[in-house]
C-alpha cells in the first residue's frame, strides 16, 4: 500500500483492459466455475491496484472521514484476490463437481473469516494518524493494528505458497499455452513472495527498534505491482490467448485480402456489410470473405478462359520457369495459375459491371484459388500488384468502350 501512484495505476489499467477484452466471452457464463473466478481476479486485481495508490488512499480516507480506512479496505481486497487465485486454480485442476465445489467453498469461507477478522481488528484499533505510504511499519507496534496487518500478511503468504506449489506440481503435466500461463503465475508468485519478505523484514525491524521503512515504502511497491500483473496474466492467458491469437490471424488475413475485397465489394450492392470500429477482426474477416465469394459468383458467367490462358502464358514467360518437375517449378506454375485467375476475375468484374455479354464458361464460379485461404491471399496480392492483371483489366475496359 505504498509507493507512487503511477506504480499502481498502470498495472490497474492493464488489468482493466484485460477485463474489457475478456468481457464478451463472459456474458451469460458467470456460473461457470472457471469464468467467475478468472473475472474476479482481473476485476479485484485492478481495484486493489487503484485503491493501493497513495492519491487514492488520501481520497478514500477523506471521503469516509475515517483515518486509514484505506488500510483494511486494501487488505480485504488483497485477501479476496488470494481467495480468487486459489479458487481458480482448483477449478483449473478439475475433478468431480461435488468435490470441486466443496474445496472452493472451503477456500471462500476461510478468506471470508480473514476479511471479517481484518474489519474487526481495525474497529478495535486506535490509528488516528493517517499514513498513506507506511501504515504497516508506522503501526507495527500498535495493538490490534499489528494483528490486523499480520493476519493479512500471513494468509496472503499462505495463498501464495499454496498457489506456487500447485503450479509447480502441475507444470510438468501440461504443455502449450496452459504451461505458459502456469509459468507466468510461478514467476509472479516469486515476486509476490519477495514483496512479503520485504514487508516482514520491515516490520521485524520496527519490533527490534530499527528503522528499515524504506523496504516497505520504496522496495515493496514495484514488487507487488509486477507480481499482480504477472499472476493475473498467467490466469488470463489460457482464456484470452487463443481468442487473441485468432483475432491476430484474422486481422492479418483480412488486411492481406483487402485488394480482392475492394475489387468485388461493389457487386454485392446494398447487401455489402459495413464495418464499425468495434467490429472484431474475426467478424470482419467473415464478412469480407462472404463479400469476396458472392462477388466471384456474380463474376462466374463472365469468366473468359481465353483471358486466363493468355495471362497464364505471360506469367510463365516472365518468370522463366525452370525445366523439370521440382519444387521450384511447381511454385512457379502455382504462381502463374494465381495470376491467371486474378486476370480473368479482374476482367470479369469489368464485364459484369458494364453488363457485357456473358461467356457461360464451363468452369464459371469454380476458381480454385478462391476456395482456400492461402491461395485467396495470393489472389488478392495478384489483383493488387500484378502488371499482368492490370493489363487484363485495361483491355477489358477498352473492349467495353469499343462495344458502346
Amino acid at each position: 500500500m505504498n509507493g507512487g501512484g503511477l506504480v499502481f495505476y498502470v498495472p490497474g489499467a492493464i488489468l482493466l483492459i484485460a477485463v474489457a477484452v475478456k468481457l464478451p466471452s463472459m456474458r451469460g457464463r458467470w456460473r461457470d466455475p472457471v469464468i467467475m473466478p478468472s473475472g474476479a481476479i482481473l476485476l479485484i486485481g485492478s481495484a486493489v491496484c487503484v485503491l493501493s495508490a497513495p492519491p487514492t488512499i488520501t481520497a478514500v480516507n477523506a471521503f469516509t472521514g475515517i483515518s486509514n480506512f484505506s488500510g483494511p479496505l486494501v487488505y480485504c481486497g488483497m485477501s479476496a484476490l488470494s481467495a480468487s487465485y486459489l479458487v481458480l486454480m482448483i477449478a483449473w485442476r478439475g475433478g468431480p463437481l461435488p468435490g470441486l465445489r466443496r474445496r472452493m467453498l472451503q477456500v471462500i469461507a476461510l478468506y471470508a473469516l480473514v476479511i471479517t477478522g481484518i474489519v474487526v481488528l481495525f474497529g478495535l484499533a486506535e490509528a488516528p494518524v493517517e499514513r498513506t505510504r507506511d501504515l504497516d511499519t508506522y503501526y507495527a507496534n500498535t495493538p490490534y493494528m499489528r494483528e490486523m496487518i499480520l493476519l493479512y500478511l500471513v494468509f496472503h503468504t499462505l495463498a501464495t505458497v499454496t498457489l506456487t506449489c500447485m503450479c509447480l506440481g502441475w507444470l510438468r503435466m501440461v504443455t502449450g499455452i496452459t504451461r505458459t500461463g502456469l509459468a507466468l503465475i510461478v514467476v509472479g508468485s516469486c515476486f509476490d513472495l519477495a514483496y512479503q519478505a520485504v514487508k516482514y523484514t520491515a516490520m521485524a525491524a520496527r519490533w527490534s527498534g530499527r528503522d528499515w521503512d524504506f523496504l516497505s515504502t520504496d522496495v515493496s511497491p514495484p514488487l507487488v505491482a509486477l507480481a499482480g500483473v504477472l499472476v493475473a496474466s498467467g490466469f488470463a492467458l489460457p482464456r484470452l490467448g487463443p481468442p487473441l491469437a485468432d483475432n491476430v490471424r484474422a486481422w492479418n488475413r483480412y488486411r492481406l485480402q483487402k485488394p480482392l475485397w475492394a475489387e468485388l465489394r461493389e457487386l454485392r450492392g446494398s447487401a455489402t456489410a459495413e464495418f464499425r470500429w468495434w467490429t472484431s477482426p474475426v467478424v470482419r474477416l467473415t464478412q469480407q470473405e462472404i463479400t469476396i465469394l458472392d462477388g466471384v459468383l456474380a463474376c462466374g458467367p463472365y469468366l473468359d478462359m481465353d483471358i486466363r490462358d493468355a495471362a497464364y502464358a505471360e506469367a510463365l514467360r516472365q518468370s522463366a520457369a525452370p525445366a523439370g518437375s521440382g519444387p521450384a517449378r511447381q511454385t512457379v506454375l502455382e504462381d502463374a495459375r494465381v495470376v491467371a485467375d486474378a486476370a480473368m476475375l479482374a476482367a470479369a468484374r469489368i464485364y459484369v459491371t458494364a453488363r457485357h455479354n456473358t461467356y457461360l464458361a464451363a468452369e464459371a464460379g469454380l476458381l480454385k484459388t478462391v476456395e482456400r485461404p492461402h491461395t485467396r491471399v495470393r489472389l488478392a496480392r495478384a489483383i493488387g500488384t500484378s502488371p499482368i492483371v492490370a493489363a487484363a483489366r485495361r483491355r477489358a475496359a477498352l473492349q467495353d468502350v469499343r462495344q458502346e
